[in-house]
């Protein structure tokens, strides 16, 4: 499978990565796995998302507005990374679709990474 979906040890980030040649249908089967992962959730889940490996559009992308972090009351921020012009504008457009505004853009993982972690350390203190 081209999109992998695992859970990271700390249990609060659900990290996706695409690698080409992904498609709508492994697309929807890593929602599948998304949705497990949320429904067992006992705290907000964020989710990292690498794209380093995909620096192609896929035909039905537009699909992803149906990913379940976007709807789930256990869903958190969506911290994506390395994602290339073309899909971050498709990925803004699906947002946008969607009405999600807790997604952001990022150049590398450690970015990304620093930004969850913040969040959850606000989460925990608060």
């Amino acid at each position: 499978m081209t999109i992998a979906v695992a859970l990271e040890p700390n249990g609060r980030i659900l990290r996706v990565t695409f690698v080409d040649p992904w498609n709508v249908d492994e697309m929807l089967a890593a929602f599948a796995e998304t949705e497990r992962h949320l429904n067992a959730a006992t705290q907000t889940l964020h989710m990292l998302v690498d794209m380093t490996q995909a620096v192609r559009t896929t035909h039905g992308a537009l699909r992803a507005r149906e990913a379940p972090i976007l709807r789930h009351p256990m869903g958190g921020e969506i911290a994506v990374f390395g994602v290339n012009l073309s899909g971050r504008i498709l990925a803004e457009t699906v947002l946008r679709l969607a009405r999600f505004k807790r997604a952001h853009f990022f150049e590398t993982e450690a970015e990304a990474r620093a930004y969850l972690s913040k969040l959850i350390a606000e989460e925990t203190t608060a």
